[in-house]
């Protein structure tokens, strides 16, 4: 655990390690290579994963820090709390927005945590495992989410949409998600539609174009860069898909969003949003 203010520190090798890593940025900004270079700016954490390759390119930041080993904290990816870390594995962005009226909730639970891993008590293992978390739920309520249906824990339709969710970036079609549930093509696409009221091919693309927003909105790869990214090879069609859901070229939205964040002052609260997964079009 750890609490570190930068004046401006230089880029390092790429690295990985053996714990899962949490950033929040208090002031000033943090950028950092992992999979593409991306920025975490005041009030966003950076995720990253245990044994993900990584590379800091630099900060000029205050930010508090924290590493767990997930498996000694009974911790794993497929638990709801660790789900951005999963997303984040198989090529999300790593950044994640926190509203500002949430911030002052985040910093006190940093500061907790820190009193507690430093108390030589019996119970301070439990504390400190009970306060990261409700600062992994804090992430999560932050984190961009798809609007899916409230669907019983293992039912057809929620194993399809969770299998969606975490390889929506890959080259998958609807007969990869119904091998993935074991059931016939033909059997998945009703049951979703069905269930859902949208096609499979809808969820997958928008998991895809919300995607691409959170990476429009925090690095500034190019748009061949990004729609290979989440799964498009044809820009033209990522363009055009993404214009549906969101009104905008994904250039025009990129533009907006930095016109929009270069006006809100932090401090008042006022304009601050973060871009959230849209329900399929």
């Amino acid at each position: 655990m750890f609490h570190k203010r930068a004046r401006r520190a230089k880029s390092h090798r790429e690295t990985s390690h053996t714990e899962h890593v949490l950033i929040f940025v208090v002031d000033g900004w943090i950028e950092m290579h992992s999979g593409a270079p991306v920025r975490a700016e005041e009030g966003s954490f950076m995720l990253v994963p245990a044994g993900v390759p990584h590379r800091g390119l630099g900060n000029r930041s205050e930010c508090w820090y924290v590493s767990f080993c997930a498996s000694c904290l009974r911790l794993d990816e497929a638990q709801p709390l660790m789900t951005p870390f999963r997303r984040v594995r198989a090529g999300a962005v790593p950044v994640v927005s926190v509203t500002v009226r949430r911030r002052a909730r985040v910093l006190r639970l940093f500061r907790d945590l820190k009193e507690e891993d430093e108390r030589n008590v019996p119970e301070a293992q439990d504390l400190t495992r009970s306060l990261l978390l409700l600062l992994l739920g804090e992430i999560r309520r932050a984190a961009p989410e798809p609007d899916a249906p409230q669907l019983p824990a293992g039912s057809l339709v929620a194993e399809a949409l969770e299998y969606i969710q975490v390889h929506a970036f890959e080259p998958i079609s609807l007969r990869d998600v119904a091998a993935s549930v074991c059931r016939t093509p033909a059997h998945v696409a009703a049951t979703v539609k069905d269930a859902t009221g949208y096609a499979v091919g809808d969820w997958l693309r928008a998991a895809r174009v919300a995607e691409a927003a959170a990476w429009l909105a925090h690095c500034d790869a190019s748009l061949d860069e990004i729609a290979a990214r989440v799964g498009w090879q044809d820009k033209t069609h990522f363009i055009r898909q993404f214009k549906k859901v969101y009104g905008q070229t994904p250039a025009a939205w990129r533009r907006a969003q930095r016109t929009a964040h270069a006006d809100v002052d932090p401090r008042s609260g006022r304009g601050d949003a973060r871009t959230g997964l849209r329900s399929p079009p």
